[in-house]
């Protein structure tokens, strides 16, 4: 009751609604845009799984989950807004604020929220954790301080992240429009862990805008302006909540770009000499990236020389709270030192875990079953086509290349970080879709027909009417 009171309220029966036919209009008018009606169809069949992911989150995060990182970036939104109905002024300190500090006039509001065990304003001292609540003012103000509305809001930005990710590689391949429909639209724990006030729905829709805004820009040359205006906008939102997204994605969208133009010299030669210029120089471009955008406080956690330590850490965090739970907590190991086998681990446990047999909740169910899909589709191309074949064929098409990049940079980022199954399914979110659109190229360009298995996933997940 605690709980239900703390994140729902009678108002919620109105704005709830309201804010429902908002998007469904907006939904309605993207989809009419499109005279193919299997498109028209994806955007509604999409925009429904979005919702039915929304109540989920809701419901399970706050009576399964009892409040977790989203109850506190909800009670900071909350905190902004009493600051701001004191003294207005506020409004423009919490714009400007990057995060909370003891000497900020938003200090005590945080500090008496007499939220439980007073854990939101030592939450608030990082700039990654004080932009949700920052960004759900918004939708706070126009809806009520509705926590479903919000969740809403935040997941319909991800949603039009996922779209724009599906419109950036059905532009390339539209026969293959209903597999990167699954896995841009309705891979389960994506759109799950997409859907409501977390960081994560936010990078997650950065990155789809910014893929997409990219295309615009280098190949259809069109939309320049707003283009540029979602690159710098998405950019700074996932520069100062998650910065290594912004590099792993820089990096593979150059990569994208270098080897685009490769593939226009007609001289094999030549050819070969720019694609080694390519690799030598996108390898530059990511150190001075990575240099540049990790000296910032936002980014400094994320230097080379400090990663190992907080990875490091974080796994014996988790270790003690797995030892004090008996066990019960979804703590998993890398057990080596060695960094071929860590980086192997890593990947491992990005995409192929966690396995049946490592599942102590209903809720790893569903990274069980994406996990169980990527390993099966995975060996059964490695069984019939071979290692070799397998990275030939990744590094023989820009758009596959840069697929293979971002998912497998971004999942050993993650993945040797990462040291708990929970946390392991949202950080991953972003490089679900690109590591399945890679192996559904890679299927395709090698004539290899999908499992049967595969067939019914999709015509299951996407009905062709």
């Amino acid at each position: 009751m605690l709980l239900l009171t703390r994140f729902f309220s009678p108002a919620d029966l109105f704005y709830f609604p309201v804010c429902f036919l908002i998007l469904f209009f907006i939904i309605r008018a993207k989809a009419k845009k499109y005279k193919d009606e299997r498109i028209k169809m994806l955007y509604f069949r999409a925009f429904y799984f979005k919702l039915i992911c929304v109540l989920a989150f809701t419901l399970l995060t706050e009576f399964y989950f009892k409040g977790g990182d989203t109850g506190l970036f909800y009670q900071a939104t909350k905190n902004l807004r009493a600051a701001i109905a004191d003294n207005p002024n506020n409004f423009w300190v919490a714009l400007e604020s990057q995060k909370l500090t003891y000497k900020s006039p938003l200090f005590d509001y945080f500090y008496y929220d007499n939220y439980e065990f007073d854990l939101t304003y030592n939450y608030m001292f990082a700039s990654a954790n004080f932009f949700p609540g920052k960004l759900a003012l918004i939708p706070s103000f126009i809806f009520g301080n509705s926590y479903i509305c919000i969740n809403m809001i935040f997941g319909f930005f991800a949603l039009g992240g996922a779209i724009r990710l599906f419109k950036t590689f059905y532009y390339y391949y539209p026969k293959q429009w209903k597999e990167i429909a699954f896995a841009c639209l309705f891979l389960p724990s994506v759109c799950y862990w997409s859907s409501g006030l977390l960081k994560d729905p936010i990078c997650f829709g950065a990155v789809g805008y910014i893929t997409y805004a990219f295309l615009n820009i280098f190949v259809k040359k069109k939309k320049i302006l707003v283009s540029l205006a979602l690159i710098i906008g998405c950019g700074l939102l996932v520069y100062f909540i998650k910065v290594y997204i912004l590099l792993v994605l820089v990096l593979s969208l150059l990569i994208w770009q270098f080897a685009e133009f490769n593939k226009l010299i007609e001289n094999k030669t030549l050819q070969r000499i720019f694609a080694g210029m390519t690799f030598a120089g996108s390898l530059l471009i990511g150190l001075l990236l990575l240099n540049y955008l990790t000296s910032t406080e936002a980014g400094q956690q994320y230097q080379l020389d400090k990663i190992a330590g907080n990875a490091e850490h974080q796994r014996e965090m988790f270790a003690v709270i797995n030892q004090q739970t008996g066990g019960t907590d979804s703590h998993f190991e890398i057990n080596t030192s060695n960094p071929v086998l860590m980086v192997f681990g890593g990947i491992t446990a990005t995409f192929y875990r966690p396995f049946i047999w490592e599942v102590n909740s209903p809720i790893m169910l569903l990274s069980v079953l994406e996990s169980s899909i990527f390993l099966f589709i995975t060996l059964f191309f490695l069984s019939k086509k071979g290692v070799k074949n397998f990275f030939r064929l990744s590094f023989s098409e820009p758009r596959i290349l840069m697929c293979f990049i971002f998912a497998f940079v971004f999942a050993v980022a993650v993945g040797i970080s990462s040291a708990n199954f929970g946390a392991l399914s949202r950080y991953k979110i972003p490089c679900m879709p690109f590591y399945l659109i890679m192996m559904i190229l890679l299927y395709q360009k090698s004539n290899l027909p999908y499992p049967k298995w595969f067939n019914k996933i999709l015509n299951f997940a996407v009905p062709s009417r």
